[in-house]
This record gives C-alpha cells, sequence and structure tokens, in this order.
C-alpha cells in the first residue's frame, strides 16, 4: 500500500455502508487505515460492518440516522466528529429503487427517491464539507448512476435523483478546489440489494441478456475505483468515471461542433432542419450509450476480443 492511498489518521462517512457496495467501501478504507462512519438505517447490518471491521483491527461506529433528512445528515457528521475529531472522506452511497413508469409515478415514490439519493446528498454533504474546508483537505465521492446519465425505462425518479447528483458534484467540484476538496462521481455496475423485489418495468428481456456479465458485476470491482477517488492519490476533480463489470472509463459530457450560423439574427427553424445533420455531428469514435446496456453490450463484446469472459464464466 502507498502512502497515497493509505487512508491512516483520516475519516471516512460512508451512507448506506451495512451492505452490498456501501460495505466492501467500509471494509476496504478501514483495512487501509482509515477510522469509519457506517451509516444505514438497518440497524443490525451496521452493527455487523462495524464488528467486522474491529475483528481485523480497525475502527468505526455505526450511524443508524437516515440521511433523507437535514437533521439525520448533520447527525451523521456530528456523529463522526464526537467519536473521531475530523471528516476527511464522504462516500454517498444510501439508496433505494421505487421504479414504476412515469405516467403512473406517485408522489410518495418521487419523494422518497430524490430525498434518499440527491437531497441526502446535500444533507449530509453540507456539513462533512464544512468541516472539510476547516481542514483544507477532502475527498467527496457521490454514486451516481448510468441511468440517471444514459436512461432507462421505469426509473425516471431515480434518473433524475442522480442525474442530479452528477449535476452537484461538478458544480461542488468548482467550490472545493480552493479550499484541497476534489469532488468526483461514479456509475456502477453492481449486482446487489437494491433492485430485489423491485422489477424494472419493461426491461424484462435485457435483464435476462445482461446476466452474461454477473460473474464480474460484483461490489468488490466497484471499491478500487471509488477508494482511488476518496483518497490522497486522486488528483482530478469534477469527473464523472464508469465501473461496468471490470472495466472502468471517464464518462464525459461533450460538445459536437454543430452547425455555425452565418448571423445569429435570422436563423429560423427552416434552417435548423436544413443544418441538422451538422448539428448532431455523429463524428465522435466513442461509445454514446442510448441506455446502460448498450456500455454492457460493449464490455461484453470487449471481453470476448481479448478473450477473458470465459476465465471468468
Amino acid at each position: 500500500m502507498t502512502d497515497e492511498l493509505s487512508f491512516e489518521g483520516q475519516v471516512a462517512i460512508i451512507t448506506g455502508s451495512a451492505r452490498n457496495m456501501g460495505r466492501t467501501h467500509a471494509l476496504d478504507i478501514a483495512a487501509r487505515g482509515g477510522s469509519v462512519v457506517v451509516n444505514d438505517i438497518l440497524r443490525d447490518d451496521a452493527d455487523a460492518v462495524v464488528a467486522e471491521i474491529a475483528d481485523l483491527g480497525g475502527r468505526a461506529v455505526a450511524s443508524y440516522d437516515s440521511v433523507a433528512t437535514p437533521e439525520g445528515g448533520q447527525a451523521v457528521a456530528d456523529l463522526a466528529l464526537r467519536h473521531f475529531g475530523r471528516i476527511d472522506v464522504l462516500i454517498h452511497n444510501a439508496g433505494f429503487l421505487r421504479n414504476n413508469y412515469f405516467e403512473d409515478l406517485t408522489d410518495d415514490q418521487l419523494e422518497e427517491v430524490l430525498g434518499v439519493h440527491l437531497k441526502a446528498a446535500f444533507y449530509v454533504g453540507r456539513p462533512a464539507y464544512r468541516s472539510m474546508v476547516k481542514n483544507g483537505y477532502g475527498r467527496i465521492v457521490l454514486i451516481s448512476s448510468a441511468v440517471g446519465i444514459f436512461g432507462r425505462t421505469g426509473q425516471a425518479n431515480y434518473a433524475s435523483a442522480k442525474a442530479g447528483m452528477f449535476g452537484l458534484s461538478n458544480a461542488l467540484a468548482h467550490e472545493g478546489e480552493p479550499h484541497g476538496i476534489r469532488v468526483n462521481s461514479v456509475l456502477p455496475k453492481a449486482i446487489g440489494q437494491i433492485a430485489k423485489d423491485r422489477p424494472q418495468p419493461g426491461m424484462e428481456t435485457l435483464r435476462e441478456w445482461a446476466t452474461v456479465l454477473d460473474s464480474r458485476r460484483i461490489p468488490e470491482a466497484v471499491t478500487p475505483l471509488v477508494t482511488f477517488l476518496a483518497s490522497r492519490a486522486c488528483y482530478v476533480t469534477g469527473e464523472l468515471f464508469s465501473a461496468c463489470a471490470g472495466c472502468y472509463s471517464r464518462v464525459f459530457v461533450g460538445l459536437a461542433s454543430g452547425w455555425l450560423a452565418p448571423d445569429a439574427t435570422v436563423v429560423t427553424a427552416e434552417a435548423i432542419q436544413a443544418h441538422f445533420d451538422e448539428v448532431e455531428d455523429h463524428g465522435f469514435a466513442g461509445l454514446i450509450p442510448r441506455s446502460p446496456y448498450d456500455e454492457m453490450r460493449s464490455v461484453h463484446e470487449r471481453l470476448q476480443v481479448a478473450g477473458y469472459l470465459a476465465s471468468t464464466a
């Protein structure tokens, strides 16, 4: 372990860390010397992770507060400061699904998902960020989703919340940089409890196809990227990364060359129509996914070409 990838002397808050990805993030940072606040409303599971870290010689404390409220977010930060005296890392991983078609979404399904994903990033993020500003150092990793960037049917609430987290990451990266705070987002593709008993409408066929990569879509394959972004070694900020079945990629918003009008004061819809191929400009050579499954298919094809898939099946 290099010094830059050590968390010795640092304190990390990890929301939703009683199970799956959150748990593997907590275990890795604790194994690297960090003190961890294991935040989750699942009390028994949170306690189990704390005990697991203690058995490995690490330091951790459980927080059962819901980060979907301002009071809960503040309580998590207060617990970190009370027990460990500082906050160096925030990994906002908490979340759940309330899937439905857009026209059938209830107000509760909308508010619950926005609350635990997007609003919580503010509620726990603000007090953690204030502590980081005082220390002149910090790392914030927001767990977004490919659904929020590329879209998917039956998850308009979840997509909106996760896209909002990417927007927050971009804005906060600018504000945090003068204070030594780096903020990045991750799009994980890991099988976990979040989708259990929450079928995704309209995607049954694609869901079956995606099982081809199940053996690689594990929480432990996402954690190394999250750990790097949460560490002293991370030198980038305001960026978005995908962790898809062992393939790690920067995801970015780009701008096509487009069509440059000779005189902007006389442009008409007819002119836009005439030049729309230039506006769209499909000359980009990379992958432009229309859904998370497009990315997964691309990774599947690359694994086959490289000869890696058979060895991991």
